[in-house]
């Protein structure tokens, strides 16, 4: 039953020495209305976070995340039989796990990412290259949308999401219409054809297809971060560098995002799943889901508190005119507050206490407000009811 799906062929993720709580993270001192966040633990994750992500900080592109906004540990000392000592340094960012691959890799091998969701999938930790503590269930966690949408990684595994049954080169160029409701619920619908997403490549390694939205995403180009200015690249020096192999075919599910219903496409990989909204802007139709974030939350829940960040302000949020089909970071927090589902940029839980503009520093401010979700922006941040909190 434990497929392992290439968790033997790289050493990525690691048994903490420091051990994490879900609950501890998500906790929302007084201090909420100052977000705070944690800076790449060193060189190598810098430059790898920037790379994408800087010119998303920066506003100087309208497009997702590839790792989030920041990290949301301090760097953490975890075990991992194969690195120098037994011992390596790791952080979590919202949608992964930068990992100190330095002692057998060089750029951009030297920070890896972990295979987050083979191991939620599947039910085990992966603790060195050939090492393995199958003590976890898989995880009950879903992979977009609002609190308890379906599916769950858990679901992946127990609804045969996985099968490769019929599925060879042939299918590719053909349509994507599968579908994936509640409870394992698989069929088709061809109003679904009108989405125009095929089959765009076979990947052998894993016997599946990639969805062609994903497999542009993967191959695109545009501004990164080259370590001393703006330019013009691939955002990946491989296609499969953030992703890995694909471990399901594409499947379109209606998730509710804030309250409200809408057609996604979801495929999950190695090691993030992504998704496809189509009425999404076109900076923000393709993401990652939150899975560092869900990795934290099932596996640390029940143990020590996680190293917090540092207290540094946030300076930029995300773009404040884009939609995010991935859960907000603490949207899976059950134990927290509830984040209210009007403010997508970070967590601001419902009165009380009343908040008004004041309570953010300037550099949180503005910030995106969302009016078609249930009770609408009930600290009356956005006056103008314009999508946009605090701009006077």
């Amino acid at each position: 039953h434990r497929h392992r799906l290439a968790g033997r062929r790289e050493g990525d993720v690691v048994k903490a020495s420091v051990l994490l709580s879900f609950v501890a993270i998500t906790v929302l001192m007084a201090g909420l209305l100052r977000a705070e966040a944690d800076a790449p633990a060193n060189g190598a994750f810098s430059r790898t976070w920037s790379r994408t992500d800087k010119p998303v900080a920066d506003r100087v592109v309208d497009r997702t995340w590839m790792w989030g906004p920041e990290a949301f540990t301090a760097p953490i000392v975890e075990d991992y039989a194969n690195a120098p000592g037994g011992k390596r340094v790791v952080q979590y960012f919202d949608k992964s796990r930068m990992e100190d691959n330095a002692y057998r890799g060089s750029d951009p091998w030297d920070v890896t990412n972990g295979l987050l969701v083979v191991e939620m999938v599947e039910g085990y930790i992966q603790i060195g290259d050939d090492s393995y503590d199958e003590s976890p269930e898989p995880a009950s966690v879903n992979i977009a949308g609002d609190p308890g949408e379906q599916p769950s990684y858990a679901d992946i595994d127990s609804c045969q999401l996985r099968s490769t049954d019929g599925i060879d080169e042939g299918d590719v160029g053909t349509p994507i219409i599968a579908t994936y409701a509640d409870r394992c619920d698989l069929g088709s619908d061809t109003t679904y054809l009108n989405q125009s997403v095929t089959r765009a490549v076979y990947v052998p390694e894993t016997g599946h297809t990639i969805a062609s939205p994903f497999w542009a995403f993967m191959n695109s180009s545009g501004t990164i971060w080259d370590g001393s200015g703006y330019t013009q690249s691939s955002l990946f020096q491989s296609p499969y560098y953030a992703t890995g192999f694909p471990v399901t075919e594409a499947w379109w599910s209606r998730i509710a995002v804030g309250g409200v219903a809408r057609d996604v496409l979801w495929q999950c990989f190695e090691r993030r799943c992504l998704t496809y909204t189509p009425d999404n802007a076109a900076g923000w139709q393709v993401e990652a889901g939150n899975a560092g974030r869900h990795y934290v939350e099932w596996r640390y829940a029940d143990n020590e508190p996680v190293p917090a960040p540092t207290a540094t302000t946030v300076s930029t949020t995300t773009p404040t005119t884009t939609p995010n089909t991935s859960p907000s970071p603490s949207a899976t927090a059950s134990p927290s507050p509830a984040c209210h589902p009007s403010y997508p940029d970070f967590c601001i839980p419902p009165p009380p206490p009343d908040l008004n503009c004041s309570d953010f520093t300037a550099a949180q401010k503005p910030f995106a407000v969302r009016h078609d979700v249930p009770d609408a922006d009930p600290h009356d941040l956005d006056g103008d009811k314009n999508g946009i909190a605090c701009t006077s």
